[in-house]
């Protein structure tokens, strides 16, 4: 039975070769932004490190007797108080009253977003929203409106129902735009929810707090993955003390796996406090300088929104060629395609991190220019969408 089921999977993979959709986890000897990748020294411009924490070593100030497990669900006996202080301040983070902590950013909307949402809501969900976020209204049954990339509620249909959730991301993770502030106000004014997640815009703006706090916005619902600009793993959900007890005892991915390590709450509280204070000031202001230096060397109209500039490309085949030549050239850049991103927009997803100096961002962007040339893609550049 294992034969045919290898003759399967192998006839599986050889169509998604032929379609130039494969994939492969590159192995990196990685420090920092500057590392060595398949025995050649390379620089990233495609992680999601924007603050440039992630190469830190191991904070001296860890507490040495931290446990390394934490044994079992918290529900059962894996819970502490390190994990309840530590929800406390990332709730105050975002500025809501309470958070539940999770494995993953996928955990935590596959898990909110069904325990949250009740059969006769109605949800308007970003077309180019995270596969979590998908699956998540997967499995809570929703009655969902996709919305046209960028559109709000409102634009789609200006008579919301009485029970109206908008499922969004504050920094969109492939196309690198933001979420309209106004859009967000207005929908809660209106009497809307708002799940907003934030995984690309905590750690980029005022205070560390994410694009909505920034601005003096409380979504309902905040989910913060923790792998980015924290630099760590595992993830947030952040809403009323209401919802999360509840989040507590109705998300399943929540429910049904064991609790984050005491290492990783002792790392992420380590992080936080980097991250909201001096220091993360001034690795954002590097970020936003290097963002924009990267947008006029590339011929940008405008400065970019976001660390991600995605480059469109359109064909695969195009994308991962075009990957491979920069790979060449000393630049590792991935290739997205689909399903990660519709059909026929595929592109390199250039992402911006603290820890580029103006040296790499000026070779990197004269190498790229070259690449398409060589190519014969568009020599102006221009924002994937």
């Amino acid at each position: 039975m294992s034969d045919d089921l290898d003759a399967r999977v192998l006839r599986r993979l050889e169509r998604l070769r032929a379609q130039g959709l494969e994939r492969r986890c590159p192995l990196p000897s990685r420090t920092g932004v500057e590392y060595e990748l398949a025995g050649r020294a390379v620089v990233g411009f495609c992680s999601n490190d924007y603050l440039g924490l992630a190469a830190s070593s191991v904070a001296s100030d860890l507490p040495q007797e931290t446990p390394f497990g934490a044994t079992a669900s918290r529900l059962v006996c894996g819970d502490s108080e390190e994990h309840r202080a530590l929800e406390r301040a990332l709730a105050s983070l975002v500025g809501c009253e309470d958070a539940v902590l999770f494995s993953s950013g996928f955990a935590a909307n596959v898990g909110a977003l069904p325990a949250l949402i009740e059969p006769d809501d109605h949800v308007f969900s970003d077309a180019l929203n995270h596969a979590s976020m998908i699956d998540g209204l997967r499995l809570a049954r929703a009655r969902v409106t996709i919305t046209p990339h960028g559109a709000s509620p409102r634009d789609v249909r200006p008579s919301a129902p009485a029970v109206s959730w908008w499922i969004t991301e504050s920094v969109h993770s492939m196309a690198g735009d933001r979420v309209s502030i106004e859009a967000l106000a207005q929908h809660l004014d209106h009497g809307g929810l708002v799940y907003l997640d934030e995984a690309h815009g905590l750690g980029l703006f005022a205070g560390g707090a994410g694009l909505a706090r920034a601005h003096g916005i409380t979504p309902t619902v905040v989910a913060g993955p923790l792998g980015k600009s924290f630099a760590c793993a595992g993830a947030f959900v952040a809403s009323s003390r209401a919802v999360a007890e509840l989040l507590r005892s109705a998300a399943r991915s929540f429910v049904f796996s064991t609790g984050l390590s005491p290492l990783l709450v002792e790392a992420i509280r380590h992080s936080l406090s980097r991250v909201t204070g001096p220091e993360g000031d001034q690795r954002r202001a590097l970020l936003w300088d290097n963002i924009a230096h990267l947008g006029e060397r590339l011929g940008l109209a405008d400065v970019p929104e976001s660390p991600i500039i995605p480059i469109h490309v359109g064909d695969n085949r195009a994308a991962l060629r075009a990957s491979e030549l920069l790979f060449e050239r000393g630049w590792h850049v991935q290739a997205i395609r689909p399903p990660t991103v519709p059909p026929d927009t595929a592109r390199l997803r250039v992402s911006v991190s603290a820890a580029h100096s103006a040296s790499h961002i000026d070779a990197f962007a004269r190498d790229l220019r070259s690449v398409f040339s060589t190519l014969g893609l568009r020599a102006e550049l221009r924002r994937a969408s």
